[in-house]
């Protein structure tokens, strides 16, 4: 009930902020994205600096924060979709 109050005014049409609200949502999952991805290229690169193994450990390091971002992703969006 109070999520219908949430989306929705007094009117039956939809509140001035839930458009906001939902464009919030979905642009913290793009910068959770986008984040998991570039640590794992920068804890790639200190790694290569530090082993002196370039490219290896970065390109290991890329590979593997970009699976966890869509994971992570995909958690998120089942997560609003249950919520909705």
């Amino acid at each position: 009930m109070s999520r219908e109050i949430d989306e929705q005014g007094p009117n039956g049409r939809a509140a001035p902020g839930a458009a906001l609200v939902r464009y919030a949502k979905y642009g913290a999952v793009a910068f959770e994205f986008i984040g998991s991805i570039a640590a794992g290229v920068f804890i790639g690169y200190q790694l290569d600096r530090y082993f002196a193994t370039e490219p290896w450990l970065v390109m290991v390091m890329t590979i593997m924060s970009t699976v966890i971002g869509f994971y992570r992703m995909v958690q998120i969006l089942q997560r609003f979709q249950r919520g909705s």
